[in-house]
């Protein structure tokens, strides 16, 4: 078990250093457990023999005290240290998130990112206040088996190597069921990953028997099952621990009675107090041994934590917190892509799905529609154009102005998307001076105003139809303001009305107000609404003819 690494976790996070003061507080709380032990023990012996002093009481109660101060103090800590480390580490794994690349984002899947988050933080909380209470019985362990010296040396000796029998016995174990909570680690995010595609995908799996009963029998099923066993064989084995912890001290204790006062006479006098200090110390054993569970799976959750953060901060662009942008490629004439290239990669670097040469120009108030079966490169054409993936070859112009790694986001700034798998957020995030009645007029411009409302910053209701909630994301859009719009099969599905608005107006108010629009579509009846036309082709892309059609 990697113990320093949790150490180390814990030392870099505590930026006041309280956990210097947690161990104080523990090591006062351990010892004063350990000293009511030997005030027991000492008072009980003087009052069998008619020596009862009223000071006993009073020392009772104030180590007592002590003992009760100092462990409430460190448990407080400690929960406000682990608490404070969990919204550290988030806050930092969200923002290496939200300026992560979106390759890097894709190759690390949702449900890695969503354990990470959930699970694995929770886990560090969770194991706090046990860790805690851990280490302090250890330290009353440590203190009591010290005392066991001053009452009897034969004692003390025996009990320290039954101790280092046993230690011994659990390390060499320890490393395996650090692996195997690793693995279970690993399965879990599988897991919940199947578990996203029932809930991301409930209407296929519905509509589809037999794609339900694959996903459910040969995956879900399977996944849990190996999931479970990996669960029990980890438990089983902390169980065999904790249960041998348990019998080392009644063997212990059975060597006190019945085999110390054979080899040694002298004993015979403290047996009652040899025997008393052992039972008092047998549970505060069994949770520092179980501690050692909590240790394992706080310590696997670490190593995912600092993983995760690792690579998230290297696949980082620039800094966490981005600068205010300046609107260097605002008022552009023209976006020009040369000869782009942008090829889906296997995990050892093999090319997969490319696209590739594009080339062609945008100029301001353009209306380019861009055609193109499934599967042909459409999505990541667009992903390519605005700047969400970078070209493996190629440059992207705006007028004289290379669009460049530090100028990036001051490009991607241009764009307002909605994308054909697009989320519609609960608030409307990123627009400035936001007018409620401007809002409320756009609902009643997109048909909207009996279906929804908008109050606080949200839009009252958004579990309408896709089309409908195309037409939100629409109003997101408009009042986003941005220069270039890209529709990737926004009217595919709106009805024959609003597919008619859609093209025959809303596209012109857009264009009359100086927007670029680039739309992905199929309807072949308002080709002759845009400018240009492009086809995408198995990754090929050229200009298209109407008189194709």
């Amino acid at each position: 078990m990697n113990i320093s690494l949790l150490i180390d976790f814990i030392k870099k996070e505590s930026k006041d250093n309280s956990y210097k003061t947690i161990l104080i507080m523990t090591l006062i709380s351990g010892l004063a457990n350990a000293l009511l032990l030997s005030v027991i023990n000492y008072s009980t012996s003087k009052i069998v023999h008619g020596d009862f002093k009223y000071r006993f009481i009073i020392i009772f109660i104030l180590i007592f005290l002590i003992f009760i101060i100092a462990k409430n103090r460190a448990l407080k800590l400690t929960a406000i240290l682990a608490e404070t480390i969990v919204f550290s580490i988030r806050e930092r794994i969200v923002k290496y998130l939200m300026n992560t690349e979106l390759q890097q984002f894709e190759e690390l899947g949702r449900a890695e990112i969503y354990t990470r988050l959930t699970k694995d933080t929770n886990e560090i909380s969770n194991s706090a206040s046990s860790i805690a209470n851990g280490f302090q019985a250890g330290v009353l362990v440590f203190f009591a088996i010290i005392y066991l010296g001053f009452i009897n040396l034969t004692a003390f000796v025996i009990t320290i190597v039954m101790l280092i029998l046993a230690i011994s016995n659990y390390f060499m174990g320890s490393n395996k069921i650090q692996s195997e909570i690793g693995e279970a680690v690993a399965l879990e995010t599988v897991y919940f990953e199947k578990i996203n595609e029932v809930t991301g995908g409930f209407k296929e799996i519905k509509i589809n028997q037999q794609k339900k009963l694959d996903l459910f029998f040969d995956r879900i099923q399977s996944i849990a099952g190996k999931l479970k066993d990996k669960k029990i064989i980890t438990s089983s084995q902390m169980s065999f621990y904790f249960v041998f912890a348990q019998a080392f001290f009644y063997i212990l204790l059975g060597t006190m009675v019945f085999v110390i006062p054979v080899l040694d006479q002298t004993v015979l006098t403290d047996v009652a107090k040899i025997t008393a200090t052992i039972l008092f110390i047998i549970m505060p054993l069994g949770d520092a041994v179980g501690t050692f569970e909590v240790l394992n799976k706080a310590t696997v959750a670490v190593t995912n934590l600092t993983k995760l953060e690792q690579r998230l901060k290297e696949d980082t662009f620039g800094a966490l917190e981005d600068p205010k942008l300046e609107g260097i490629f605002s008022g552009f004439e023209k976006i020009k892509f040369n000869d782009l290239h942008f090829a889906y990669r296997d995990k050892v670097g093999r090319d997969q799905f490319g696209i590739g040469p594009i080339n062609f120009e945008v100029n301001k108030g353009e209306i380019i529609f861009i055609i193109g079966g499934n599967g042909s490169g459409k999505s990541t054409l667009i992903k390519l154009l605005t700047g969400l993936y970078t070209p493996d070859v190629g440059e992207i112009f705006v007028d004289d102005l290379q669009v460049i790694p530090d100028n990036i986001q001051e490009y991607r700034d241009l764009f307002g998307v909605i994308f054909a798998d697009f989320f519609l957020f609960s608030e409307m995030y990123g627009i400035q001076n936001l007018e409620t009645a401007k809002v409320l007029k756009l609902l009643k411009q997109m048909h909207l105003s009996e279906k929804t409302g908008f109050k606080d910053g949200a839009f009252t209701n958004t579990s309408l139809s896709t089309g409908q909630r195309k037409r939100l994301a629409m109003i997101s859009v408009i009042l986003e303001n941005k220069s270039v719009l890209i529709f990737d099969e926004w009217a595919a599905d709106q009805d024959p009305e609003f597919r008619k608005y859609f093209y025959n107006e809303l596209l012109y108010d857009f264009k009359k107000l100086g927007k670029t629009i680039i739309a992905i579509t199929h309807d072949d009846h308002y080709f002759n609404n845009a400018d240009r036309i492009y086809k995408m082709d198995y990754g090929t892309f050229s200009q298209y003819s109407t008189d194709h059609h």
